[in-house]
């Protein structure tokens, strides 16, 4: 006897397939200009997501509503050290980032887009979706069929909306290894308000602790070329000099951070991509929440837009990331070669200089931009990051060849 498993059929403006950041913000920008969106996850809320759970002031400035919900600690300054020399401590006196957890983050901001008008069904993984000649889609899991006019993915860097519709995706470059050290009576004073960031010894990246609430969220990433094989070893190396025992993590996991190829397609007819599932991480930090609320809230728009008929196709949003976010991304790349070419003169200036320090806190707060950072150093100075940022890549290259014999 053949078994029949019907599916609900449902229609909607807007189809959202993933709820981080990304997509929580696409859904809350479109129903909040009317559309009608259905907003999906595969996992049930409240989900845990391994990230470091910092959301700096430029990133919740991107907001139209507080976090303060879910925020653990406020970050006000940073412990900053470069291999075994001495740390230095940097106070800013106003904050710098928020702390949370990604289960609490996310579940708040899908929130805002069901007060917004968003439905939002967890628990149903996308199992397909197909475009239509007339210009619709249609996304199915295991118990809707959904038809819509736009459909967005918010999935991830292999999420199956890119994969469907035939969108690159984006490299994992990079990768990283965190856990929690819990302490059930609170996080002890030495830890709270500051972070500590670790250089020096991981290839493209950093190590860093981070307060919450009940626990410092421990880790280290970089190129996954270089930290991929060793990262254990890594981090293991990191706990021992900041007075950790790994064995004593919990919640270990290991993520990869993805990177977009310069000129890869996020938008096409009534499709598009956002946040990781674009590649948009900034390759300087690691971070990924500002890329994912910028390209969220820079959507919303161009869907409105094209709902009612005044563009032909979502591909005016690349072009806003293309004037915008993008810019940010090429000169945080040119800064990332340059800084893990030279990590020492850059860490010594965050420690002792006070207009250099003045930057990055700028930077965080939103009041400066990675390009306004390279002005800087004036005209002359901007005109010679590309170059400089060449010869940072091939000293890099040369300097881990060096290591891998």
């Amino acid at each position: 006897m053949t078994r029949i498993n019907a599916r609900t059929s449902l229609q909607a403006d807007v189809v959202v397939v993933g709820a981080g950041p990304a997509g929580s913000t696409t859904a809350r920008e479109a129903a909040s200009r009317g559309a009608s969106v259905i907003l999906l996850d595969r996992a049930t809320f409240p989900r845990d997501k391994p990230c470091g759970g910092g959301v700096t002031i430029r990133c919740a400035n991107l907001l139209p509503f507080s976090i303060e919900p879910v925020v653990e600690d406020v970050i006000t300054g940073a412990r900053l050290k470069i291999r075994g020399g001495r740390e230095q401590v940097r106070d800013a006196e106003q904050p710098l980032t928020y702390m949370t957890q990604r289960r609490h983050l996310d579940a708040f901001l899908v929130e805002q887009a069901q007060a917004a008008g968003a439905e939002f069904r967890d628990g149903e993984p996308v199992t397909e979706v197909r475009a239509h000649p007339d210009r619709t889609y249609t996304v199915g899991t295991r118990s809707v069929e959904i038809l819509t006019r736009v459909v967005i993915g918010a999935d991830g860097a292999n999420g199956v909306v890119g994969n469907r519709l035939g969108y690159e995706a984006a490299a994992s470059a990079a990768v990283a290894l965190e856990g929690n050290h819990v302490y059930p009576d609170g996080v002890p004073d030495r830890w709270k308000h500051r972070v500590a960031l670790h250089f020096g010894r991981y290839p493209g990246g950093y190590g860093w602790v981070f307060p919450k609430g009940d626990h410092v969220n421990v880790g280290v990433g970089g190129w996954k070329h270089a930290m991929g094989p060793r990262l254990r070893e890594h981090l293991d190396a990191f706990c021992r000099t900041y007075g950790f025992e790994m064995d004593r993590l919990e919640q270990l996991r290991g993520h990869h951070l993805p990177m977009q190829r310069r000129g890869m397609v996020m938008a096409a007819q009534g499709s598009a991509v956002v946040g990781d599932a674009a590649g948009l991480v900034d390759p300087l930090s690691g971070e990924g929440i500002y890329a994912a609320l910028a390209s969220g809230t820079a959507i919303g728009p161009v869907i409105e837009d094209y709902l009612a008929g005044r563009v032909s196709s979502l591909r005016e949003y690349q072009a806003v990331l293309e004037r915008g976010l993008m810019r940010e991304v090429d000169a945080s790349t040119a800064l990332m070669d340059i800084f893990h070419a030279w990590p020492d003169p850059f860490v010594w200036m965050l420690g002792h200089s006070g207009r250099f320090w003045q930057g990055g806190v700028d930077l965080l707060r939103g009041d400066a931009t990675y390009e306004d950072l390279t002005y800087s150093f004036g005209r002359p100075g901007h005109a010679l990051l590309k170059p400089a940022s060449a010869i940072g890549r091939f000293i890099t290259a040369r300097r881990l060849r060096a290591t891998e014999r």
